[in-house]
């Protein structure tokens, strides 16, 4: 059977194989951008993807430094590059009150979406992580969608589906 005949949910997307219930974080604590930053990179830790969590966070933070990553309509998608990680991972995070995040349309995140990479030269899952996330969650009912969705899985479900249309 070709592509093109394949249903669209057949298709796997990058972004499907970085969600992880080990990397979500149901409702982020902090209502502040630096102690959320701190959260999520401690979430990072605590799934064994680095030993060295205050680095990776002043990485994050030097990132963040050179250009805010609150893309305005509720969505963060902080990023960095550290050889202090081994592989690329993406944390989830939700806060429904919102954290003060920077962002230019003056709206709180409430989706946090951490990506952290190898500093590999030619990385192109990288950027292509980051242009699915930003895809997924452009639309107003799919972020609605993601910040009531009740458990990792049905998370998991609405942004992978979001992720295909």
């Amino acid at each position: 059977m070709s592509s093109a005949t394949l249903p669209a949910t057949s298709r796997t997307t990058f972004l499907e194989e970085y969600l992880q219930p080990t990397l979500f974080i149901p409702e982020l604590q902090s209502k502040r951008k630096a102690p959320a930053m701190e959260e999520l990179v401690a979430q990072l830790a605590a799934a064994h993807r680095t030993r060295h969590p205050a680095r990776v966070l002043e990485a994050v933070l030097r990132r963040e430094s050179m250009g805010i990553t609150g893309l305005g309509k509720g969505i963060a998608v902080p990023h960095a590059r550290s050889t202090l990680v081994t592989e690329r991972t993406v944390v989830f995070a939700r806060s429904k009150k919102g954290i003060d995040y920077g962002a230019t349309d003056g709206k709180p995140a409430q989706l946090l979406f951490l990506l952290v990479a190898p500093p590999l030269e030619r990385d192109p899952v990288y950027l292509n992580l980051m242009a699915e996330i930003v895809g997924a969650v452009r639309l107003a009912r799919t972020r609605q969608r993601l910040l009531d969705a009740p458990d990792f899985k049905t998370f998991r479900r609405i942004l992978v589906e979001a992720t295909r249309d």
